[in-house]
């Protein structure tokens, strides 16, 4: 039998996968949460602000499941793992023998000290039931103060923004979305949301909670109705480690997917693995990276011995606007194609060499799919060309 712990993107994809590559053996997929497994990247977006059923929301239908015979078990937590006699505990006493183990189990959202206890309700967005209950309590008019100018919490400023809340947004970073942007695409997307109504405090020091909403200790005291956390996620190691699997910031796996055990896989958020685009190390947070690992960890479950190499991407929805990230947007010279005053343009970094590191678009979704395929090439090209928008991007990555 082969188990998978999570009832994720990745472990969905993982099951099906192997029933694809002709995998006949039982397959059981294991979620502590009582949802068919669904996609997350609507739940600080369409779930908050659209009409649409939750099933539009869901990976499959339930009953895809059983008629590929992969056993689904819902509101079932892993307890335990025991890598020496190839088990693990679901529960208190059920035991499960396993003979390839895949582990997909996410991540959680970080919280404040004090959030449960807050007066003043806090939520996360971070499962379907999260996104349920803050939809509900997003009014208009209502007073929504969000920890966290990162994706998420950017996300969900815009969502609430136009479900007609009062938005205001702190961070102890100076500029928006800092992780994951340059400084001058951090400005383009706080005009975005101030343009919006939106109200950010950022450089605003250290946070807690108080009786009546935030305490900021450079920007005062925020009164809201409300308090939504983004201050990112911590990876779900502990069964991991428990079980004696080498884990840092994640569960190590190696090139194939494999952590320190030689029959158990790892796939998706929960991951650290290795970089071919950069060396060393890294953890990617985003669904492309969730569902191209799990396909990889299946085909090696069976013995494919196939290297996950995929370059890191990333993607948000903000109003009108669809954010996109390719590879290495740190360092390198850019090279603009379009205006960057518009709401259609593209940044595309190089190194000295004109090899393409990465790419950075603004509502340019079809274009970034080429540029994804110069940087997985190493391309070399003449800045000139990228940046005139008549070049055709396809021509230059084929």
């Amino acid at each position: 039998m082969i188990c998978i712990i999570g009832a994720s993107l990745a472990g969905d994809m993982a099951a099906a996968t192997l029933r694809q590559e002709g995998y006949a053996g039982p397959i059981l997929l294991i979620g502590d949460e009582a949802e068919v497994p669904y996609d997350r990247p609507p739940l600080s977006k369409e779930a908050l602000t659209g009409d649409a059923p939750e099933s539009r929301f869901y990976l499959r239908a339930e009953s895809w499941y059983a008629e590929q015979g992969i056993e689904l078990r819902l509101g079932a937590p892993v307890t335990a793992i025991d890598p020496a006699a190839h088990t693990l505990r679901i529960g208190a006493v059920e035991v499960v023998k396993y003979e390839k183990l895949l582990i997909t189990a996410g991540a959680r959202a970080r919280t404040l000290p004090g959030m449960e206890a807050s007066p003043v309700p806090a939520y996360v967005v971070r499962t379907l039931e999260d996104a349920r209950q803050l939809r509900a309590a997003l009014r208009p008019g209502t007073r929504v103060a969000i920890v966290g100018a990162g994706v998420i919490g950017m996300e969900v400023a815009a969502s609430a923004s136009t479900r007609g809340c009062h938005v205001s947004v702190v961070d102890f970073a100076d500029r928006v979305m800092a992780r994951v942007l340059p400084p001058e695409l951090s400005a383009y997307m706080a005009e975005l949301h101030t343009s919006h109504g939106v109200d950010l405090l950022l450089d605003a020091g250290s946070v807690s909670l108080t009786a009546t909403g935030i305490r900021t200790s450079k920007r005062g005291d925020i009164d809201s109705d409300l308090i939504v956390i983004g201050i990112g996620v911590v990876p779900n190691t502990e069964l991991a480690a428990a079980a004696g699997l080498a884990c840092r910031d994640g569960i190590i796996v190696d090139e194939y997917c494999r952590t320190s055990d030689a029959d158990i896989y790892a796939a998706g958020d929960v991951t650290r693995y290795p970089n071919p685009f950069g060396g060393g190390d890294i953890r990617s947070e985003n669904w492309k990276h969730a569902q191209n690992q799990a396909v990889t960890a299946a085909r090696n479950m069976l013995g494919k011995e196939e290297a996950y190499g995929a370059v890191s991407s990333m993607w948000s929805d903000q109003y009108d606007v669809k954010l996109q990230t390719v590879g290495d947007i740190g360092t390198g010279a850019a090279t603009l194609r379009g205006e960057a005053n518009s709401r259609k343009f593209m940044l595309i970094y190089q190194n000295e060499a004109g090899v393409v590191l990465g790419a950075l678009g603004i509502n340019q979704a079809k274009d970034m799919r080429f540029v994804q395929m110069l940087v997985e090439k190493r391309a070399v090209v003449e800045p000139g060309l990228l940046a005139d928008p008549k070049q055709d991007l396809r021509k230059l990555a084929a």
